[in-house]
């Protein structure tokens, strides 16, 4: 892997992180705080884009070498957070709020996994 692949990966997991804090902020602005919606927000859209990138980035609009590996692994392994998530989770679950901590589990989950399966659609459409 050259120098430069990895100073992309690593702008790229930069801008993915910025991207999470605006999102979480913005979350926190328009939700309540009794649930992670921040999270929620950035795993679900996180799921759509990399369905959009992947499907775009295979299809008609190939992805110049490298790019691909930039924009996933940097920018969205900057961007979602299941480690965040997990954590949170686990919390819920630890305050006794059983139903919160399901709601999060597979509402993140199957919401994401929908996202995936929008994103790749929507980039077969357009590629």
């Amino acid at each position: 892997m050259s120098w430069s692949h990895l100073f992309g990966l690593a702008v790229a997991g930069g801008l993915g992180t910025l991207a999470r804090a605006g999102v979480a902020e913005l979350a926190l602005r328009w939700c309540d705080r009794d649930f992670p919606w921040g999270t929620f927000a950035v795993n679900v859209f996180g799921g759509l884009l990399f369905g959009l990138i992947t499907a775009v980035g295979r299809g008609r609009f190939a992805l110049p070498t490298g790019l691909e590996t930039v924009l996933l692994v940097g920018f969205l392994g900057g961007f979602t957070t299941y480690s965040s998530f997990a954590f949170q989770s686990v919390a819920l679950l630890e305050q006794g709020r059983l139903l919160a901590a399901t709601a999060n589990v597979i509402g993140t989950t199957v919401a994401a996994l929908l996202a995936v399966a929008a994103g790749l659609q929507l980039g077969r459409l357009a590629g």
